[in-house]
């Protein structure tokens, strides 16, 4: 029996689907040497772009240091370069490398296995229905941030 009011239970079920989801990923990105919080970067980078990190940071929705400290341990793995923006000194711009690019390819199919496997049990209508709902109520969270 539910003994927390409906708007407090909310927060904790989607942090912990949310938390669930992480490991599963991590599971599955771990033999191919990737990271879960490095999806993002892939994604973004993942036909060739060159972005700066400031772009890179809020495509992931997070502060500029996280996205410095991911950005370093991608390049340290060789999954990126860094060259300084022509028009701005200050700026690097970052590509993925020919390793990353490879990897990056990986990331769709896997992130694919991984929505199946959470979806087990599900109805095509139940997960249409449940991933509606979820980004409709993300676009109200979004307003009120």
């Amino acid at each position: 029996m539910r003994t927390q009011a409906p708007c407090l239970s909310i927060g904790f079920l989607a942090t912990t689907t949310g938390r669930l989801f992480t490991r599963l990923m991590e599971q599955k990105l771990k033999p191919a040497g990737m990271r879960a919080g490095q999806i993002p970067v892939f994604l973004a980078l993942g036909k060739g772009e060159i972005l700066n990190q400031k772009y890179l940071a809020e495509f992931a929705g997070i502060e500029q240091p996280g996205m410095a400290t991911l950005l370093a341990r991608m390049e340290r793995d060789g999954l990126i370069e860094r060259e300084t923006d022509p028009n701005d000194k200050r700026v690097s711009q970052i590509r993925l490398t020919p390793d990353g690019l490879m990897k990056g390819q990986k990331i769709i199919p896997i992130m694919e296995e991984a929505s199946k496997e959470a979806f087990k049990g599900f109805t095509p209508l139940e997960r249409d229905i449940l991933i509606t709902l979820l980004e409709r109520m993300s676009s109200s969270l979004e307003r009120c941030l």
